[in-house]
């Protein structure tokens, strides 16, 4: 791959990264919101049951933070984008239910920030720029880390040993 391809990949990876690090870090931590707010908000979709909505108020933060963390450190980067680009189709399936339903709530992503969609009323936007959040993490997800990724560094070092390496012997025809 290309010098400039490994660049736009590490630089998606770590904004990818950051995004859900932030978004994780309200969920759990910032005062205004937390964990509370973020049960509250997933409550208010009415799609999990009450024992899954506590389920996925203590999950998904981790997830992310899991996933922010080994993207950061550029392990199994296309594992940690792949779980959280099922989880941004996942979410985004959820907020277009909830406006086809025509149901008035706020998104509890970010807490009391948003990127480019106002927070507090949830519409279309917000499925546009889950798709936005999208591109970027579906890249790394198929192409993998870029610059800086150690698991891309493995691959090159164990794909590199099993050739110098013999392989397994052939019986002998005698």
């Amino acid at each position: 791959m290309i010098a400039l391809g490994r660049f736009l990949l590490l630089v998606c990876r770590l904004a990818v990264a950051a995004l859900f690090l932030f978004a994780a870090y309200q969920k759990l931590f910032a005062p205004e919101s937390g964990p509370q707010k973020f049960a509250m908000s997933i409550n208010s979709f009415k799609i999990l049951p009450e024992h899954l909505v506590l389920l996925a108020t203590g999950v998904i933060p981790w997830i992310e933070v899991l996933c922010g963390l080994l993207l950061i450190v550029g392990l199994w980067t296309r594992a940690a984008a792949t779980l959280l680009s099922v989880m941004l189709i996942a979410f985004t399936i959820a907020v277009a239910s909830v406006l086809l339903r025509n149901m008035s709530l706020t998104c509890g992503c970010f807490g009391k920030f948003s990127l480019l969609c106002p927070h507090d009323k949830m519409t279309w936007c917000k499925v546009g720029e889950n798709a936005l959040i999208l591109l970027p993490t579906l890249l790394v997800a198929v192409f993998g880390g870029g610059f800086l990724a150690l698991d891309g560094n493995a691959c090159k070092t164990s794909a590199n040993s099993s050739h110098d390496q013999p392989g397994p012997a052939s019986p002998s025809k005698a």
